[in-house]
């Protein structure tokens, strides 16, 4: 097939992006002179399943892990149940407001502050992100996601 296309050489073979659907975050993270393009088409699958909303999410998700390979972020994409997202929030009070809104209290900075001390998240330029699993962003960014999220629900294999 190679052949046919008039390459003959496979090292003269050059994959170029010209254009991206992919958070912006998600661009920023990927070297697509170096990525497989397997993982790649993977990436573009599994974030090609997201609404727009759960987009932005990944975008945030981006932000708060620091992945470094389209493996790593079509895991995060595939497990964004596991992130608290509140879009649009940039300050304490936003984050108070976002989640008084959702659960019914009323003072938002407060509120806001009293729920990030119990969490590990952060404000990014899309909104505030905290990620609410159990095992670590390394571990659920891991090769075998399957793993990572048994763990996650504190499932075991065990024999006789």
């Amino acid at each position: 097939a190679i052949q046919r296309s008039g390459i003959v050489d496979p090292k003269d073979m050059c994959f170029r992006m010209g254009d991206s659907m992919f958070p912006e975050e998600v661009d920023v993270a990927l070297d697509f002179r170096c990525e497989d393009i397997y993982e790649l088409n993977d990436l573009a699958q599994a974030v090609g399943k997201l609404s727009h909303d759960d987009c932005i999410k990944l975008g945030a998700a981006v932000s708060i892990a620091g992945p470094e390979c389209a493996s790593q972020i079509r895991h995060l994409a595939e497990n964004l149940d596991l992130f608290e997202f509140a879009p649009g929030a940039h300050t304490p009070a936003e984050y108070g407001k976002y989640m008084i809104q959702e659960s019914g209290h009323f003072e938002y900075e407060r509120y806001g502050l009293q729920h990030m001390d119990q969490e590990s998240g952060m404000f990014t330029n899309r909104g505030y992100i905290a990620y609410q699993g159990t095992v670590s962003l390394e571990e659920l960014m891991a090769d075998d996601p399957a793993e990572a999220h048994g763990a996650e629900y504190g499932l075991q294999m065990g024999g006789m």
